[in-house]
């Protein structure tokens, strides 16, 4: 335990150091989220209400999105498949620590670092628009909903380690991945509520464990989810199943893994 321990405290100490990058993405995904609040305040100039949603659920749908974007959302991804197949991937055959739980950790650090600076963000940005942000109305509600980001950050962290330990089987995996971390954030409903798509769109992505992401945590904060307890069950189950397939592909991986490149 002490290891990771201390691959926590390094990569903490480097984001400290290395901060830079942090408030880039964090401004590209405020300009992003900001376009959006333009476009749904000018749809609804003509109409009061889309789907189940005012304009007020809709601002504070894309403000619990931006704090989702950098405290669930992984993006390791990348540099897993570039240490695999650049073959830096064989240093870690001779360390004591386990490749799965080593980025879990450096994940874990980076989504704190992240996580502290956009909560200032968006609290500044909820008292700008505070007359528009719909808040819960009840301590439980918040508590539910803490307690789902934390499910969809597991989630979010074991999809993106199982798109990077892809470049064992693929060689140029790059393109396969953007296509596969995008459909995953729209499935998810980090682009558009999952609720104004068609009926038949729902049901498929109701039926897969990607809206635990993104769209039910939201959901949560807006109170439109009655009972959340089925779901965490659900996104519970799904941790626990990906956890072993992980452990099980990395084992496949490594099996058939050979340091070519750099």
């Amino acid at each position: 335990m002490r290891k990771y321990w201390t691959v926590f405290q390094v990569n903490w100490q480097n984001a400290l150091q290395y901060r830079g990058p942090t408030f880039i993405s964090i401004l590209g995904n405020l300009l992003h989220i900001s376009v959006l609040l333009y476009l749904w305040n000018a749809i609804y100039l003509s109409n009061q209400r889309l789907g189940n949603y005012t304009l007020s659920d809709l601002i504070t749908y894309y403000i619990i999105q931006l704090i989702i974007n950098s405290m669930v959302l992984s993006y390791i991804s990348w540099e897993i498949s570039d240490q695999i197949s650049e073959g830096s991937f064989s240093n870690f055959l001779v360390k004591p620590v386990n490749y799965l739980h080593y980025w879990f950790t450096i994940n874990l650090s980076g989504k704190l670092f992240e996580g502290l600076i956009i909560l200032v963000v968006g609290a500044i940005l909820s008292l700008l628009l505070i007359k528009h942000v719909s808040f819960p109305s009840n301590g439980l509600s918040l508590v539910y909903f803490i307690f789902s980001m934390i499910l969809g950050g597991l989630l979010a962290f074991e999809f993106d380690f199982a798109i990077g330990i892809l470049a064992f089987w693929i060689v140029k995996v790059n393109s396969f991945k953007y296509m596969l971390q995008y459909c995953i954030f729209f499935l998810a409903g980090a682009l558009l509520p999952l609720d104004l798509f068609p009926e038949s769109f729902q049901v498929i992505a109701n039926a897969l464990p990607f809206r635990f992401l993104v769209f039910f945590p939201i959901q949560i904060f807006l109170e439109k989810e009655t009972n959340p307890f089925p779901g965490f069950l659900i996104a519970m189950g799904w941790i626990i199943f990906l956890y072993f397939f992980l452990q099980f592909a990395l084992r496949r991986g490594i099996a058939r893994y050979e340091a070519v490149g750099k």
